[in-house]
């Protein structure tokens, strides 16, 4: 990829905020001639990752994470890339991912356990399976320690999750199940060096769909934890 590519795709990120902007504005911000800037938009736009209407250069969410990963590819700084990319924006692409899998999903599950709180960031339910997501949006060291240290920590959420389930069945939307699968699951921007750790999956974010998708096949191959509902 050229770098006035790599920089228009970093200038789309910055500048489509609330979903759209100018394509004027895009040549203004990136310090390019528009006719150029508008022949990179043209082809971002046959493969899917912007729309092009009129004057204007339109991305939904799922976009906007493909316009950021392309320009990491391609040697865009990592942090500044996820600078221009909110929370809310990556929370939206995973709750989409499981809702699309025919999970219901809870957002940000505070509860008690081992006397102390926990928060998990998404837990998606579908039976018998409970996924208990964490969210990495982005810090230094992603690709490999911190990645490492992140799956070490959502196992340890995991499990107390499971040490007070029953109480949480309810809560959760589980009394009903009879057995449960609890599995713990690392969520990415950019990919790390790990696939898996300990056999805790590192998922990046484009890819959760798929992988919930074929996740049932696999998942005693996996890290997981088994609860039986004596309620149940």
């Amino acid at each position: 990829m050229m770098p006035i590519e790599r920089e228009v795709l970093v200038s789309i990120l910055k500048t489509t905020a609330d979903g759209t902007a100018r394509i004027e504005d895009v040549s203004q911000e990136v310090r390019v001639p528009l006719k150029i800037v508008r022949y990179v938009l043209e082809g971002n736009s046959k493969i899917g990752i912007i729309q092009l209407r009129g004057n204007l250069v339109a991305v939904n969410g799922e976009q906007r994470l493909k316009i950021a990963l392309k320009a990491i590819e391609s040697g865009a700084d990592i942090e500044r890339v996820c600078s221009f990319l909110s929370w809310k924006e990556f929370e939206d692409i995973v709750f989409w991912a499981f809702e699309a899998n025919d999970f219901s999903v809870k957002k940000h599950f505070r509860f008690s356990s081992f006397g102390r709180r926990w928060e998990i960031d998404i837990l998606g339910f579908k039976e018998p399976i409970v996924v208990s997501a964490d969210c990495k949006h982005w810090r230094h060291g992603w690709r490999d320690a911190a990645s490492l240290k992140a799956v070490k920590s959502q196992i340890e959420r995991t499990k107390a999750l499971v040490e007070t389930s029953l109480s949480l069945s309810e809560r959760m939307g589980i009394k009903e199940w009879r057995l449960v699968y609890f599995i713990p699951l690392i969520l990415s921007l950019v990919p790390s060096a790990f696939k898996f750790y300990e056999k805790t999956p590192i998922v990046p974010v484009l890819q959760l769909r798929d992988f919930l998708q074929d996740m049932p096949a696999y998942v005693h191959e996996i890290t997981h934890f088994r609860k039986t509902l004596s309620n149940s």
